[in-house]
């Protein structure tokens, strides 16, 4: 019974102003209906007296309404007699509705447009108490309320139909990210093979004429092994759906050893200068930063490559412009920026080119 109370008092407490709306809306047209037959019939000086009744009753009746349609319009939507229970409510209501409205009208000496038709051709008045015109009276109520229930029913299925959509696209997009995650963690193991291979040919070669530099080419090649391997055998999904333990600094090594490899293999690759301050920890996807490095390696010959971040942003440049036309690569990372939540954008100009990542929230 105290669960049953706490209910009732917690769906009055959770009315919403367009279900008032609703219901007074109905109720003064009703009423406004009723009223009609004024401009046929001579009331005199009891007009005011005529449109308080018309006008209060179906006010009273649609609050008297309400208050029984909330607790089961608050009941679980799922349960299997949901509408047993809507159509249950409405007619108790309905009939709470006739019981008020019949114990005002024996207190308020208020006529209705009936009375006083029936008073002018020396008839009985409408609304003496008799079991069949009580009976008339609730299913007057009861039939306009259960119409207005439906509707708001209806509304309501609606709605939780298209929150239950949106559920469904935001769990799709949360998976979508989470396998595009696992395929750039997959990437991260496999960075650039025949460059890891000719590196390891090199160091060989470097140690077998003796060369001074062969410890340190060795060196640099686990370096780059220990920041290109996945660093967790089983990769859990960070917030920007990439690999946890990628972060903006590990890229950051990752380019560097990468361009120290090509470096060691006799290659011309371009000076790195890193400034990220204290965005160094900033959660990243990996196989973000790299591909770029890359592709203008492929399209052009840049000297100096440089990389900076901001609180919601990364910028990667090169000084050599015409590095943003659209191609196979280009676009295919755009495509996992964009699933991934962030947006990556290009500017050319004046003898060089960025690339601004702008991370999502």
């Amino acid at each position: 019974m105290a669960v049953m109370i706490r209910h009732v008092l917690r769906s009055w407490r959770s009315l919403r102003l367009h279900e008032v709306l609703v219901f007074i809306t109905a109720a003064l047209l009703f009423g406004a209906i009723d009223l009609t037959s004024l401009l046929e019939m001579q009331v005199g000086d009891q007009l005011p007296q005529v449109l308080a009744r018309h006008l209060s009753m179906p006010l009273i009746s649609s609050a008297v309404l309400l208050l029984c349609w909330l607790p089961a319009a608050r009941s679980s939507p799922i349960h299997p007699r949901r509408r047993q229970r809507l159509v249950a409510a409405t007619l108790l209501g309905s009939v709470l509705t006739i019981v008020v409205i019949y114990a005002l009208l024996s207190v308020l000496p208020w006529p209705s447009l009936c009375d006083i038709y029936a008073a002018s051709h020396g008839k009985p008045k409408c609304s003496v108490f008799r079991p069949a015109i009580v009976i008339g009276d609730t299913l007057w109520v009861f039939m306009p309320a259960l119409m207005i229930a439906g509707v708001l029913e209806f509304h309501s299925l609606g709605r939780r139909q298209q929150q239950a959509v949106q559920d469904l696209l935001r769990e799709h997009s949360q998976l979508r990210r989470h396998a595009l995650g696992d395929r750039l963690s997959a990437l991260q193991a496999q960075v650039d093979p025949g460059l890891l291979f000719d590196a390891l040919v090199a160091v060989e070669q470097a140690y077998a004429r003796h060369d001074p530099e062969a410890s340190a080419r060795l060196d640099r090649l686990i370096r780059h092994l220990r920041v290109a391997l996945p660093r967790l055998p089983r990769p859990q999904q960070s917030a920007h759906g990439g690999m946890t333990g990628a972060t903006l600094g590990t890229e950051a090594e990752l380019i560097a050893s990468h361009l120290d490899l090509l470096r060691d293999l006799n290659g011309t690759p371009p000076d790195f200068d890193c400034v990220l301050g204290s965005h160094a920890a900033t959660p990243l996807p990996p196989m973000l930063l790299l591909p770029l490095v890359q592709r203008a390696l492929r399209l052009g010959r840049p000297r100096r490559c440089w990389l900076s971040a901001g609180p919601a942003a990364v910028t990667l440049g090169f000084d050599e412009e015409g590095l943003c036309s659209d191609d196979a690569d280009l676009a295919a990372l755009r495509e996992r920026v964009t699933v991934l939540g962030a947006r990556l954008a290009c500017v050319s100009a004046q003898g060089c080119t960025e690339f601004t990542l702008e991370l999502g929230k």
